[in-house]
């Protein structure tokens, strides 16, 4: 009797096992009926979502803040004075949207730190593509006479070095159509400004240049040729054929030369108006240790004009740099300028730099 009690008590625990083990079974494959309609759901919404834009990209926020205080004597006047060793910040972009095609885009401002620290005008501003075959440009660019030639005299803390070449020399040209392209050391750019507002219908200004760096070593050559303006009229040309040699040594000294030829052609209405000028820029740079760097260099302008109309100045400065982080500079300046017809400019300053570079990348 007791045997038989048992026996029904195992029967009716086996009846209820195999009930919910059906109703679980039943469970699971709703639940996994659901789970792959989930799927195919969010598979679908990936093929219609478009694609990021931030895909293949990188974006940069950087910045150079350069405000610097003066001491100066211009022979009859002495003068404290705040100034700005061109403060900058800037935003590039940059898109891959094909094995080794770019999209590229930049803009950059001055920071009027000398005054009420406003944003100044642009210094660049240009979208450009970037493939196998070189890179095209179009907007406000760096030319190729800066970029190849006079970039490697410009190490000193002041916003008018490189101090001869500044005078007259262009840094960034606006309405500026430019190709480059890399090679085995070799550097070639090109550039032409067309400004449909001034001038005549063609080109109003055409720079070429050729760089090549192998080691420490680098060569740059650039010519340019561009129209000279009288009264809003194309009344001649100026055309400066510039050159470049720089080399660092093992022990870290920097030497630099940088010289320009330059022609001021005017036309026939203008008698004996066609002159020529120049520009020398030197740079030396050597470090005393790891933080600390002193700098030296000598320039000359000279503007081929006669008599007391002549700007002809030349001179030199002395730089004794501390740089405790690789984006954290303090300098101590001490430039001389004699000029041909002018009182005669010294000036010592300390300044500070400091360098930021936010990069993201997709």
């Amino acid at each position: 009797m007791k045997t038989r009690h048992i026996s029904r008590k195992t029967a009716l625990i086996i009846a209820m096992g195999l009930c919910a083990s059906q109703a679980y079974a039943a469970e699971a494959d709703a639940l996994s009926t659901q789970v792959e309609a989930l799927n195919q759901r969010i598979a679908q919404l990936e093929q219609n979502t478009a694609p990021s834009q931030f895909k293949n990209s990188q974006v940069s926020l950087y910045g150079s803040i350069r405000p610097a205080l003066s001491y100066l004597d211009e022979g009859d006047e002495q003068t404290w004075d705040v100034r700005d060793a061109l403060s900058r910040i800037g935003i590039k972009a940059s898109t891959e949207f094909a094995d080794g095609w770019q999209a590229i885009a930049q803009g950059e401002w001055s920071v009027d730190i000398a005054n009420s620290g406003n944003f100044g005008k642009a210094r660049q501003a240009y979208a450009a593509i970037a493939s196998p075959y070189g890179q095209v440009g179009i907007g406000k660019q760096r030319p190729a006479q800066y970029t190849l030639v006079a970039e490697y005299v410009d190490i000193f803390n002041h916003g008018n070095s490189p101090y001869a070449y500044d005078h007259e020399s262009p840094f960034f040209v606006d309405n500026f159509v430019t190709y480059q392209l890399v090679s085995n050391g070799l550097t070639f750019m090109a550039g032409a400004q067309v400004d449909g507002n001034k001038g005549d219908s063609n080109a109003d200004m055409i720079n070429l240049g050729l760089g090549y760096d192998t080691g420490a070593l680098h060569l740059g050559l650039g010519y340019v040729t561009q129209d000279t303006l009288i009264d809003g009229n194309v009344g001649g040309d100026n055309q400066t054929l510039g050159g470049v040699a720089a080399y660092t040594f093992s022990n870290g000294l920097y030497v630099a030369v940088s010289y320009q030829d330059k022609q001021y052609n005017f036309d026939q209405s203008l008698t004996n108006a066609d002159r020529s000028g120049s520009t020398l820029d030197t740079a030396l740079a050597y470090p005393l240790n790891d933080e600390y760097k002193i700098k030296l260099g000598y320039f000359q302008f000279k503007d081929g004009i006669k008599g007391n109309d002549s700007a002809d100045y030349d001179g030199f400065n002395t730089t004794l740099e501390w740089n405790p982080l690789s984006n954290v500079r303090v300098h101590l300046e001490y430039l001389d300028k004699s000029l041909e017809n002018g009182n005669d400019d010294q000036a010592v300053t300390i300044g500070f730099r400091y360098d930021f570079n936010l990069t993201w990348q997709g």
